[in-house]
């Protein structure tokens, strides 16, 4: 029984992931519109902002605990 409850609760957390990394994706598109970059430049500077977030994210639900 508990594994089925473990089971639904990683697929609630997988589809919030989902939606979030997406928001967080256009968010960053937004954000980053009047920075001048392009191609790869503009990609690697998009992931080191989505996964400096994200590390911001982890650190502040920590102190939550």
């Amino acid at each position: 029984m508990e594994t089925n409850k473990n089971k639904t609760l990683d697929e609630i957390a997988q589809g919030v992931a989902d939606v979030t990394i997406e928001l967080m994706y256009d968010s960053i598109d937004w954000q980053l519109e009047d920075f001048e970059q392009d191609g790869d430049d503009y990609n690697a500077i998009h992931s080191a902002v989505m996964h400096s977030a994200i590390a911001k994210m982890y650190e502040k639900t920590k102190k939550m605990e």
